[in-house]
């Protein structure tokens, strides 16, 4: 089974060959022209092919090719997410605009933005937020899914794990349940899998050693919170973000995506990001994640945390036309407690 990973310095995505038995039904990809792609064009595309004769990295890999002639504002990427748009697809898109501006004439400013202050008190905020993170367990439950080219997602397993995390560490015991394939260590599971989803990518993004850029989104309403997005690029030269499959040396490479920031509390609720610059001839072409953030109880604690409720990646190779996909929900949050149990020593001290 072939093995991807997808790494945020402890966050690894794997991915095995043997998850996609499928790769061997290759498909051709939609025949494209070498016309740059209008807007009508792109939304076409994501609305009616993506999911039955082409897949998001299809689409990627020709706008990547042919360019666009749009200028891909907050207000279109929103449009283009709400349609089912992963950061991958976007990021594209996004890059690819500002080609288009080049081309058009259209100013860029390239000098360096004074430090914004929203984002200056957001890096405070997930300071406080890793410091202050207690050790806790919980249940992560993952259920993977693949495609052999289409864009159609097929379901290929469920997995069950405890998740400890206990000084900042994570550590996945199998949970086998009665019915069910036994569940294997995350680490030999024979698919894609990721760690690090508590603080690990918000630790990173939000370090000065990082050196990421921001920029303003738009705004948007999650549940009832208001939110502002912002756009965020990472440099390969200053990243940790860890992309590996089976077979090879795994990879760091830069990464761009967004964040979701409430505007209230000035935490961040949700992150997507995926892989920028991934070397051509590396069997990995696409390498993506989202995590979404709530306030959660511990059970054992009288106090909430923000804490991630679910997450989702996708990883794959589009030249061999095999993707995976996890969706994975945590949940059963509880107090991390050791047991120490002090005995008298029978033994008599000798003298």
């Amino acid at each position: 089974m072939k093995r991807y990973g997808l790494a945020c310095c402890v966050v690894l995505f794997v991915l095995g060959a043997a998850t996609f038995s499928g790769w061997a039904q290759q498909r051709s990809p939609v025949p494209a022209n070498n016309d740059p792609l209008t807007l009508v064009e792109v939304n076409n595309l994501l609305r009616t092919s993506v999911g039955r004769n082409m897949t998001e990295g299809d689409l990627a890999a020709r706008i990547e090719r042919v360019g666009i002639t749009f200028d891909p504002t907050p207000q279109i990427i929103n449009r283009f997410r709400g349609a089912g748009a992963h950061a991958h697809l976007l990021n594209t898109i996004k890059r690819a605009g500002e080609r288009f501006a080049v081309t058009s004439g259209t100013a860029i400013t390239t000098s360096v933005a004074p430090p914004d202050p929203l984002i200056e008190e957001v890096k405070r905020k997930v300071r406080d937020y890793i410091d202050d993170l207690p050790d806790f367990i919980c249940q992560e439950e993952i259920t993977r899914y693949v495609d052999n080219g289409t864009g159609a997602w097929q379901k290929a397993d469920t997995l069950s794990y405890e998740l400890t995390y206990n000084h900042k560490r994570e550590t996945y015991k199998p949970i086998n349940a009665v019915g069910r394939p036994a569940t294997k260590p995350l680490e030999q599971s024979g698919g894609a899998y990721s760690t690090g989803d508590f603080g690990t990518a918000l630790a990173l993004l939000f370090a000065p050693e990082t050196k990421a850029s921001f920029k303003p989104a738009g705004t948007e309403k999650l549940g009832t919170r208001q939110t502002v997005i912002y756009d965020f690029r990472v440099p390969r030269a200053t990243s940790k973000f860890q992309v590996k499959s089976e077979g090879v040396p795994p990879i760091i490479s830069g990464y761009s995506g967004s964040v979701w920031i409430d505007t209230q509390t000035k935490q961040v609720l949700r992150i997507e990001q995926a892989a920028d610059d991934l070397p051509r001839d590396y069997p990995v072409t696409q390498a993506e994640s989202s995590t979404d953030y709530d306030m959660v109880k511990l059970r054992g604690l009288d106090v909430e945390f923000l804490l991630p409720i679910n997450s989702e990646f996708i990883i794959g190779d589009r030249r061999e036309r095999g993707f995976s996909r996890n969706l994975i929900y945590f949940k059963f949050y509880r107090k991390f407690e050791t047991d120490v149990k002090i005995v008298d020593d029978p033994t008599p001290i000798k003298k």
